[in-house]
């Protein structure tokens, strides 16, 4: 109860921008029972407030990338899809192509696979500070994958929960980046900044559409329930 008032406060601090402590990784044997998300009737107030960090981290993500791109490349931003090419070897598979797809959905796949990547992604914004020490934009940027980063792991439970990657992990993620000429390691800021953008879109797909499944689920059983009531009263009118 203390704990889940504790992390109530925190995100209520993170979605109205005020500064708030970094989360710690929390865990925890509640299973992730979503029926309904921000924006429908009953939505679990933890799950409404995960939509808003995600939705808050994406557009932060945005004004960061669009602004790193027109200052280092000295073009618009309508010419971003030029450098598409241009990728980073420890960028987290899409979850397209992960447990999370809609058409093969596993919750606890899932959900080691988003917070694992989010974990990568924490580790390639360090690299991103160090190319830009002064951004203003990239304090909040780090601050919220951090938040996220918690929550998800405060929704697993303790068996399921992805371990943090391992020092030799963050270096060896780092080392995939922080070497190169100038021009490599801006344009590998700009491929994090696109690809994480992709990332917590997709993350947000992935939990609306379990939450979808998971109301259909219940409206299955309603309905059955109301077959079975049916039949059995069905049944006494023929005795």
């Amino acid at each position: 109860r203390q704990r889940t008032y504790l992390y109530s406060s925190l995100l209520s601090l993170s979605v109205n921008g005020s500064p708030v402590p970094s989360a710690p990784g929390w865990t925890s044997g509640e299973e992730l029972a979503v029926e309904s998300f921000s924006g429908e009737p009953g939505a679990p107030p933890i799950w409404e407030n995960v939509i808003k960090v995600i939705k808050l981290l994406v557009q932060e993500v945005i004004n960061f990338r669009d602004q790193q791109f027109v200052e280092e490349f000295q073009k618009p931003v309508e010419e971003m899809s030029s450098f598409i090419q241009y990728q980073v070897p420890s960028i987290p598979t899409h979850l397209s192509k992960t447990p999370c797809s809609t058409s093969n959905y596993n919750k606890v796949a899932c959900l080691q696979k988003i917070s694992h990547g989010l974990q990568v992604y924490h580790v390639l914004l360090q690299h991103i500070k160090a190319e830009y020490p002064q951004s203003t934009l990239l304090p909040s940027v780090m601050h919220q994958t951090t938040v996220l980063i918690g929550l998800f792991k405060d929704k697993m439970k303790v068996a399921e929960v992805v371990e943090d990657l391992s020092a030799s992990e963050r270096e060896r993620v780092l080392g995939e980046v922080s070497t190169g000429t100038e021009w490599e390691r801006k344009t590998s800021v700009h491929a994090i900044l696109r690809e994480l953008r992709h990332f917590l879109v997709d993350t947000k797909k992935a939990l609306r559409a379990w939450g979808r499944g998971a109301k259909a689920a219940s409206n299955h059983d309603i309905t059955m329930v109301g077959r079975g009531v049916l039949d059995q009263a069905w049944s006494k009118n023929l005795h």
